[in-house]
């Protein structure tokens, strides 16, 4: 388990970190302003787009050892990132170890299902789990705004020299878990691969992606937004008509996704706590730093009680299970903290001098307490909705929800800053950033306590789902 929680917090990392390393990069690399957004966006996308297929990976293969390699190549290419200095070559190499960390969040959720069948340990697990990769949001910044005082390349090399040992110690100390399909013959593990469908969705999920990253730079109304979004939006019929011809058994989602238990309030409710997270985080570690001229490590800083909070509140879900398996009332009432958090947070006009403590500490603090349990019970439900063999998918399914709402939250976002007067330490813009993840939130904690039903949340004997 503590393997397991050292890379969800360094995946998670990797995209959080790049929030406050974003500039010093380019700097240093001398990327133009118009195309910073790739340092963070070429790890990001790498990342979401392959999380389908690298959980299928770690279905059919023992994910012990899917994992180990992930690991350990996320690690190489870290270290390599480190000394990089042409800007297209970083970009690759972010990419390359975007994929290699992928490979790491459904083999752990696979393993931790296996090793854990009991339905409330299993939950426990799961939320630990989630909790680190929610601790990595905040903590990650001050790690990260530590290292950029003397380089950013030693934030990359430092969690090289954690990841490489950690990787070849998990080999030798984890449970050899077999594969879901251990009993599956190996030309016909290539056939359940789904290839084709890895394909298309990857495709699809690229060109959204592209669309939502670019539309905030280029404009909403250029063909760098419309034209991916035109094709994502074909290629999701496409997929679906795809899946649902193949056999039972060959497809990358189940046949019967849409009827697996409570799946339309889970997927809603999922979007939720990663665009609540990533708008509050990134707007503000800016907005200290250029509207208030504080230094990187001084926004993180101001950042640290959310990641405080979060272990807390992780650790009371460990306490009091029922935070996670009880959730049709709980992650609403979740939603209207987070909601209360983004509310204080725009009435703050940005927090200078005491209005740090009189308004966006407070709102760290109540905010991070609902974001935190929608997402760990998220993290957790959304996965035991999915049978067993498709524990990695399931685990996959989750994290695409999770990113993809984050990315649209940050598109939003930035589209809404320009509707302020367009000064640098305008609050305007910013505050109806907030009043629409505020509302998003709130909106999907609604949904979910209209449609959420824990009657249709049976197990089997063994700890898993039954559908």
């Amino acid at each position: 388990m503590l393997v397991f929680c050292i890379s969800m917090f360094i995946d998670a990392a990797g995209v959080s970190a790049t929030f406050l390393m974003t500039a010093p990069i380019g700097e240093d690399l001398h990327i133009a302003l118009a195309n910073q957004a790739w340092i963070l966006g070429s790890y990001s996308l790498a990342f979401a787009a392959t999380l389908l297929f690298a959980g299928r990976l770690a279905d059919l293969f023992p994910p012990n050892i899917v994992y180990t390699i992930g690991f350990f190549g996320l690690g190489v290419f870290y270290l390599i990132i480190s000394f990089m200095t042409n800007d297209y070559a970083f970009y690759i190499l972010r990419a390359i170890s975007g994929l290699f960390a992928v490979l790491t969040v459904p083999s752990s959720i696979n393993m931790i299902i296996q090793m854990y069948p009991e339905p409330e340990e299993q939950a426990k697990k799961l939320g630990l789990f989630g909790m680190s990769g929610a601790l990595a949001n905040t903590i990650a910044l001050v790690l990260a705004g530590a290292f950029v005082t003397a380089s950013w390349r030693w934030y990359f090399r430092f969690i090289a020299i954690v990841v490489i040992p950690f990787s070849v110690g998990a080999w030798f100390l984890m449970p050899r878990t077999k594969a879901v399909a251990e009993d599956i013959k190996g030309s016909e593990k290539w056939k359940r691969m789904d290839l084709v469908g890895v394909f298309i969705m990857i495709s699809m999920l690229v060109c959204f992606i592209l669309a939502f990253t670019q539309a905030p730079l280029e404009g909403w109304n250029k063909p760098i937004f419309i034209a991916p979004i035109v094709i994502s939006a074909v290629l999701l019929p496409v997929f679906i008509i795809w899946e649902h011809r193949m056999p039972h058994g060959y497809s990358l989602l189940p046949h019967n996704i849409w009827s697996l238990p409570n799946i339309f309030p889970l997927i809603i409710q999922a979007s939720a706590p990663f665009l609540w997270f990533a708008t509050y985080q990134l707007r503000m570690a800016s907005y200290f730093q250029d509207a208030l001229h504080n230094s990187a490590i001084i926004s993180a800083v101001k950042l640290l009680p959310m990641g405080i909070t979060a272990l807390v509140v992780g650790i009371l879900t460990q306490v009091f299970p029922w935070l996670i398996t009880r959730p049709r009332y709980v992650q609403p009432i979740a939603s209207l903290f987070a909601f209360a958090g983004s509310m204080i947070l725009a009435y703050s006009n940005g927090g200078k001098g005491h209005d740090y403590w009189r308004w966006v500490f407070p709102s760290e603090i109540v905010g991070t307490i609902g974001g935190m349990i929608v997402f760990i019970g998220m993290n957790t439900t959304l996965i035991q909705a999915f049978p067993l063999e498709f524990a990695g998918v399931g685990g996959s399914f989750a994290n695409v929800i999770f990113q993809i709402g984050g990315i649209i939250g940050i598109a939003v976002q930035t589209a809404l800053i320009s509707t302020g007067d367009g000064q640098i330490d305008d609050w305007k813009g910013t505050q109806n950033g907030y009043f629409f993840s505020g509302g998003w939130i709130l909106a999907t904690g609604l949904i979910f306590v209209l449609w959420y039903r824990q009657s249709k949340m049976p197990v089997h004997a063994g700890g898993t789902v039954a559908v």
